[in-house]
Protein backbone atom coordinates (compact mmCIF):
# COMPACT_ATOMS: atom_id res chain seq x y z
CA UNK A 1 0.00 0.00 0.00
CA UNK A 2 1.19 3.28 -1.05
CA UNK A 3 0.53 6.69 0.90
CA UNK A 4 -2.44 8.46 -1.07
CA UNK A 5 -3.22 12.31 -1.67
CA UNK A 6 -6.28 11.80 0.56
CA UNK A 7 -4.43 10.47 3.33
CA UNK A 8 -1.89 14.02 2.99
CA UNK A 9 -5.31 16.43 2.57
CA UNK A 10 -6.65 14.14 5.79
CA UNK A 11 -3.52 14.70 7.59
CA UNK A 12 -2.69 18.50 6.68
CA UNK A 13 -6.13 19.64 7.64
CA UNK A 14 -5.95 17.89 11.04
CA UNK A 15 -2.42 19.79 11.24
CA UNK A 16 -4.90 22.71 10.81
CA UNK A 17 -8.14 22.17 12.49
CA UNK A 18 -6.85 19.89 15.35
CA UNK A 19 -9.79 17.96 15.08
CA UNK A 20 -10.44 14.92 13.08
CA UNK A 21 -14.36 15.54 12.54
CA UNK A 22 -13.84 18.93 11.38
CA UNK A 23 -10.88 17.45 9.19
CA UNK A 24 -13.36 15.54 7.69
CA UNK A 25 -15.62 18.76 6.86
CA UNK A 26 -12.92 20.79 5.66
CA UNK A 27 -12.35 17.83 2.90
CA UNK A 28 -15.62 16.59 2.53
CA UNK A 29 -15.87 13.04 3.90
CA UNK A 30 -17.11 11.13 6.61
CA UNK A 31 -15.25 11.23 9.97
CA UNK A 32 -15.00 7.63 9.95
CA UNK A 33 -13.39 7.04 6.37
CA UNK A 34 -11.12 10.22 7.98
CA UNK A 35 -10.33 8.60 10.74
CA UNK A 36 -9.27 5.83 8.81
CA UNK A 37 -7.44 7.50 6.32
CA UNK A 38 -5.34 8.88 9.16
CA UNK A 39 -4.40 5.23 11.16
CA UNK A 40 -3.54 3.88 7.34
CA UNK A 41 -0.89 7.16 6.85
CA UNK A 42 0.72 6.44 10.87
CA UNK A 43 0.61 2.55 9.70
CA UNK A 44 2.22 3.08 6.55
CA UNK A 45 4.84 5.94 8.79
CA UNK A 46 4.78 3.12 11.76
CA UNK A 47 4.95 6.41 13.92
CA UNK A 48 1.78 8.06 15.39
CA UNK A 49 1.41 11.81 14.17
CA UNK A 50 -0.90 13.15 16.96
CA UNK A 51 -1.19 12.71 20.83
CA UNK A 52 -4.35 13.91 21.98
CA UNK A 53 -4.35 17.26 24.51
CA UNK A 54 -7.95 17.21 26.06
CA UNK A 55 -10.54 17.30 23.29
CA UNK A 56 -7.69 18.61 20.31
CA UNK A 57 -4.63 16.55 18.79
CA UNK A 58 -1.16 18.18 18.28
CA UNK A 59 1.17 17.42 16.10
CA UNK A 60 4.38 15.36 16.94
CA UNK A 61 7.43 15.67 16.24
CA UNK A 62 7.77 13.42 13.83
CA UNK A 63 4.83 14.71 11.75
CA UNK A 64 5.99 18.22 12.45
CA UNK A 65 8.67 16.89 9.94
CA UNK A 66 6.63 15.58 7.56
CA UNK A 67 3.84 18.65 7.56
CA UNK A 68 6.36 20.80 4.95
CA UNK A 69 6.68 17.70 2.92
CA UNK A 70 3.13 17.12 2.74
CA UNK A 71 2.37 20.69 1.72
CA UNK A 72 4.62 21.07 -1.01
CA UNK A 73 3.00 17.17 -2.28
CA UNK A 74 -0.47 18.64 -2.61
CA UNK A 75 0.46 22.35 -3.35
CA UNK A 76 1.74 20.73 -6.74
CA UNK A 77 -1.05 18.40 -7.24
CA UNK A 78 -2.88 21.98 -7.26
CA UNK A 79 -0.80 24.01 -9.27
CA UNK A 80 -0.94 20.44 -11.82
CA UNK A 81 -4.52 20.93 -11.75
CA UNK A 82 -4.75 24.67 -12.59
CA UNK A 83 -2.22 24.50 -15.52
CA UNK A 84 -5.48 25.78 -17.93
CA UNK A 85 -4.67 28.85 -15.99
CA UNK A 86 -1.66 31.35 -16.44
CA UNK A 87 -0.80 31.46 -12.73
CA UNK A 88 1.81 28.82 -11.36
CA UNK A 89 0.62 29.80 -7.54
CA UNK A 90 -2.60 28.28 -6.36
CA UNK A 91 -3.68 26.53 -3.26
CA UNK A 92 -4.37 27.62 0.19
CA UNK A 93 -1.78 29.25 2.06
CA UNK A 94 -1.95 29.64 6.01
CA UNK A 95 -0.76 32.63 7.53
CA UNK A 96 -0.59 34.04 11.54
CA UNK A 97 -0.51 37.17 12.31
CA UNK A 98 -0.09 39.55 15.83
CA UNK A 99 -2.78 41.71 16.29
CA UNK A 100 -1.67 45.21 14.61
CA UNK A 101 0.18 43.67 11.61
CA UNK A 102 -2.68 41.34 10.72
CA UNK A 103 -5.53 43.91 11.06
CA UNK A 104 -3.58 46.87 9.39
CA UNK A 105 -1.10 45.57 7.10
CA UNK A 106 -1.48 42.54 5.63
CA UNK A 107 -5.54 42.78 3.98
CA UNK A 108 -3.90 45.09 1.33
CA UNK A 109 -0.96 42.60 1.23
CA UNK A 110 -3.49 39.73 0.52
CA UNK A 111 -5.28 41.67 -1.53
CA UNK A 112 -2.40 42.80 -3.93
CA UNK A 113 -0.85 38.72 -3.87
CA UNK A 114 -4.79 37.62 -4.58
CA UNK A 115 -4.73 40.07 -7.64
CA UNK A 116 -1.46 38.44 -9.12
CA UNK A 117 -2.63 34.97 -8.20
CA UNK A 118 -6.41 34.82 -8.32
CA UNK A 119 -6.15 30.84 -7.36
CA UNK A 120 -4.62 31.74 -4.09
CA UNK A 121 -6.94 30.97 -0.77
CA UNK A 122 -5.95 32.22 2.22
CA UNK A 123 -5.77 31.34 6.03
CA UNK A 124 -5.47 34.09 8.32
CA UNK A 125 -4.98 33.59 12.40
CA UNK A 126 -4.61 37.10 14.14
CA UNK A 127 -3.58 36.87 17.73
CA UNK A 128 -0.78 37.83 20.22
CA UNK A 129 3.17 37.11 19.29
CA UNK A 130 3.27 33.97 21.61
CA UNK A 131 0.02 32.62 19.77
CA UNK A 132 1.90 33.16 16.71
CA UNK A 133 4.98 31.68 17.40
CA UNK A 134 2.77 28.40 18.59
CA UNK A 135 1.08 28.24 15.43
CA UNK A 136 4.21 28.50 13.55
CA UNK A 137 5.73 25.39 15.92
CA UNK A 138 2.68 23.07 15.51
CA UNK A 139 2.57 23.52 11.74
CA UNK A 140 -0.84 25.35 11.62
CA UNK A 141 0.94 28.41 9.68
CA UNK A 142 3.32 28.41 7.40
CA UNK A 143 4.44 32.47 7.70
CA UNK A 144 3.91 34.49 10.90
CA UNK A 145 4.10 38.09 11.59
CA UNK A 146 5.02 39.51 14.99
CA UNK A 147 5.47 42.30 16.99
CA UNK A 148 7.63 40.91 19.54
CA UNK A 149 10.40 39.14 20.35
CA UNK A 150 11.46 35.71 19.09
CA UNK A 151 14.46 33.32 20.20
CA UNK A 152 12.66 30.19 19.43
CA UNK A 153 15.57 27.39 18.25
CA UNK A 154 13.18 26.14 16.06
CA UNK A 155 12.04 29.39 14.25
CA UNK A 156 13.81 32.05 11.78
CA UNK A 157 13.13 35.67 11.94
CA UNK A 158 13.92 38.19 9.41
CA UNK A 159 13.29 41.96 10.46
CA UNK A 160 10.50 43.24 8.14
CA UNK A 161 9.40 46.87 8.87
CA UNK A 162 9.83 49.59 11.74
CA UNK A 163 6.41 50.37 13.52
CA UNK A 164 6.15 53.60 16.31
CA UNK A 165 4.36 52.82 19.14
CA UNK A 166 2.54 55.97 21.10
CA UNK A 167 0.96 56.78 24.54
CA UNK A 168 -2.36 58.06 24.33
CA UNK A 169 -5.62 59.02 26.02
CA UNK A 170 -8.67 60.54 26.12
CA UNK A 171 -9.24 64.31 24.84
CA UNK A 172 -12.06 64.33 27.83
CA UNK A 173 -8.87 64.11 30.33
CA UNK A 174 -6.94 67.22 31.27
CA UNK A 175 -3.41 66.35 31.01
CA UNK A 176 0.01 67.77 29.91
CA UNK A 177 0.96 67.47 26.19
CA UNK A 178 4.28 66.28 27.55
CA UNK A 179 4.68 63.28 30.46
CA UNK A 180 7.34 62.63 32.68
CA UNK A 181 8.72 59.23 34.48
CA UNK A 182 6.68 60.30 37.05
CA UNK A 183 3.64 61.02 34.83
CA UNK A 184 4.04 57.73 33.25
CA UNK A 185 4.42 55.65 37.09
CA UNK A 186 1.12 57.47 38.93
CA UNK A 187 -0.86 57.23 35.93
CA UNK A 188 -3.59 54.05 35.00
CA UNK A 189 -3.19 52.19 32.42
CA UNK A 190 -4.65 50.35 29.94
CA UNK A 191 -2.92 47.58 28.19
CA UNK A 192 -2.63 44.60 25.97
CA UNK A 193 -2.76 40.65 27.73
CA UNK A 194 0.27 39.53 28.71
CA UNK A 195 2.02 38.18 25.94
CA UNK A 196 1.35 40.50 23.19
CA UNK A 197 4.32 42.57 21.53
CA UNK A 198 2.85 45.89 22.40
CA UNK A 199 2.77 45.10 26.02
CA UNK A 200 6.33 43.20 26.06
CA UNK A 201 7.80 46.75 23.94
CA UNK A 202 6.61 49.33 26.37
CA UNK A 203 7.60 47.46 29.67
CA UNK A 204 11.34 46.81 27.89
CA UNK A 205 10.68 50.47 27.43
CA UNK A 206 10.13 51.59 30.70
CA UNK A 207 13.37 50.36 32.02
CA UNK A 208 14.68 51.06 35.32
CA UNK A 209 12.84 54.19 35.32
CA UNK A 210 9.28 52.56 36.12
CA UNK A 211 9.25 49.00 37.95
CA UNK A 212 5.38 48.40 37.54
CA UNK A 213 3.12 50.62 35.72
CA UNK A 214 -0.89 50.65 37.68
CA UNK A 215 -2.63 48.78 34.98
CA UNK A 216 -5.76 48.88 35.74
CA UNK A 217 -7.38 46.88 32.91
CA UNK A 218 -5.55 44.31 30.49
CA UNK A 219 -7.67 43.31 27.46
CA UNK A 220 -7.43 40.64 24.35
CA UNK A 221 -8.52 42.86 21.88
CA UNK A 222 -6.97 46.34 20.62
CA UNK A 223 -9.99 48.18 19.89
CA UNK A 224 -10.80 47.20 23.62
CA UNK A 225 -8.22 48.67 24.14
CA UNK A 226 -8.90 52.01 22.54
CA UNK A 227 -12.67 51.99 23.76
CA UNK A 228 -11.28 51.87 27.23
CA UNK A 229 -9.32 54.53 27.18
CA UNK A 230 -11.69 57.01 25.01
CA UNK A 231 -13.96 56.20 28.19
CA UNK A 232 -11.43 57.50 30.14
CA UNK A 233 -10.22 54.73 31.84
CA UNK A 234 -6.14 55.56 32.15
CA UNK A 235 -3.84 55.95 28.86
CA UNK A 236 -3.00 53.32 26.21
CA UNK A 237 -0.21 52.54 23.97
CA UNK A 238 -0.57 50.77 20.48
CA UNK A 239 1.08 51.24 17.26
CA UNK A 240 0.18 54.87 15.82
CA UNK A 241 -0.61 52.78 12.75
CA UNK A 242 -3.68 51.26 14.62
CA UNK A 243 -5.35 54.84 16.23
CA UNK A 244 -5.70 57.08 12.75
CA UNK A 245 -9.60 56.90 12.81
CA UNK A 246 -9.33 57.97 16.27
CA UNK A 247 -7.56 60.63 15.98
CA UNK A 248 -9.07 62.11 13.05
CA UNK A 249 -12.74 61.87 15.03
CA UNK A 250 -10.87 63.71 18.28
CA UNK A 251 -11.81 60.64 20.21
CA UNK A 252 -7.87 60.92 21.34
CA UNK A 253 -4.59 62.59 21.60
CA UNK A 254 -1.08 61.88 21.77
CA UNK A 255 1.42 62.34 24.32
CA UNK A 256 5.09 63.49 23.92
CA UNK A 257 7.38 60.81 26.50
CA UNK A 258 10.75 59.98 27.44
CA UNK A 259 9.93 56.53 26.22
CA UNK A 260 11.77 54.80 22.82
CA UNK A 261 8.79 53.34 21.49
CA UNK A 262 10.02 52.20 17.94
CA UNK A 263 9.79 48.67 17.17
CA UNK A 264 10.81 45.86 14.65
CA UNK A 265 7.88 43.78 13.01
CA UNK A 266 9.47 40.59 12.07
CA UNK A 267 8.43 37.42 9.09
CA UNK A 268 9.17 34.33 11.07
CA UNK A 269 9.28 30.94 9.39
CA UNK A 270 10.46 27.57 10.73
CA UNK A 271 13.49 26.86 10.57
CA UNK A 272 15.29 24.16 8.27
CA UNK A 273 12.22 24.07 6.45
CA UNK A 274 11.57 24.51 2.92
CA UNK A 275 8.22 27.09 2.30
CA UNK A 276 6.12 26.34 -0.51
CA UNK A 277 5.76 28.34 -3.58
CA UNK A 278 2.74 29.55 -1.90
CA UNK A 279 4.29 30.91 0.92
CA UNK A 280 7.78 31.47 -0.42
CA UNK A 281 5.83 34.16 -2.70
CA UNK A 282 4.06 36.06 -0.12
CA UNK A 283 6.72 36.09 1.76
CA UNK A 284 8.63 37.99 -0.85
CA UNK A 285 6.44 40.51 -2.08
CA UNK A 286 5.96 41.65 1.71
CA UNK A 287 9.24 41.56 2.40
CA UNK A 288 10.38 43.88 -0.51
CA UNK A 289 8.05 46.76 1.00
CA UNK A 290 9.75 49.78 1.79
CA UNK A 291 9.92 50.37 5.57
CA UNK A 292 6.81 52.43 6.59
Amino acid sequence: MRITLRQLQIFEAVVHTGSVTAAADMVAISQPAASQALRELEALLGQPLFRRHGKRLQITPQARHLLPQARAVLSQIEQIESMGSDDELSGSLHIAASVSVGNYLLPEQMSIFKQKHPNIRFNLDIGNTQHVIQQLLTGKAEVGFIEGYCQHAELMTKVWLKDELVVFGSTQENRAESLSWDDLQNADWVMREVGSGTRNILEQAMGKNITQLNVVLSLAHMEAVKQAVIHKMGLGCLSRMALSQELSSGLIRLYETPLELTRNLLIVTPKNTTLTKNAQGFFDQCYALPSL
